[in-house]
């Protein structure tokens, strides 16, 4: 699992780029209103296009490309991706084990809360809400009926399959995850 496989379902043409268009019609297919879809195209594009275009000259287009999506890492995380995008699932169940009650198959909202404010590095302001904004979307996707985020359906967010499954989409074959049912 990777932090490329997370975002590829937002490349509808599966051309290693995600325009901002892509982004607003990905997050209008897994439920989003207009203006959230529209709020969360802005906000990712605007902090994400330069670090991976590649070149010092930011994109004009505020294009992401996905073989750099690792350097968008922020601090003020779990760490369950690294530096280099790579998923570490130890990392992550210490986390979620950490943060929710027994037997640490959920997570409300409240604990979540509470890992993102344990999660903060010092001084690290745009982490700290890069993390919430994260965290807040992913509640938003799931909206779990009571209340509780099931752990497989937050690793399905972190693989990008639970994208596919909402949406009624069929993934790539070269994408690598574990679907979820």
């Amino acid at each position: 699992m990777s932090l490329q496989a997370h975002v590829a379902f937002f490349d509808r043409d599966g051309d290693g780029v995600i325009a901002p268009w892509d982004t607003y019609r990905g997050f209008r297919d897994i439920g989003f209103g207009l203006l959230l879809a529209l709020n969360g195209a802005f906000l990712i594009h605007l902090t994400l296009s330069w670090l991976t275009c590649g070149t010092f000259w930011p994109d004009p287009l505020f294009r992401i490309r996905i073989k750099h999506i690792h350097k968008g890492t922020h601090g003020s995380t779990s760490g369950a991706y690294t530096t280099r995008g790579k998923f570490n699932r130890t990392v992550f169940d210490d986390t979620f084990d950490m943060y929710s009650s027994y037997p640490h198959t959920h997570i409300t909202l409240k604990e979540t809360l509470r890992m993102v404010h344990g999660n903060i590095d010092a001084f690290d302001v745009f982490g700290f809400l890069a993390n919430l904004a994260e965290w807040l979307t992913a509640y938003a996707v799931l909206w779990p009926a009571d209340g509780r985020m099931a752990k497989e359906d937050i690793l399905g967010i972190y693989s990008g399959a639970y994208f596919y499954r909402i949406s009624g989409r069929t993934p790539p074959p070269n994408l690598r995850f574990k679907p979820v049912n």
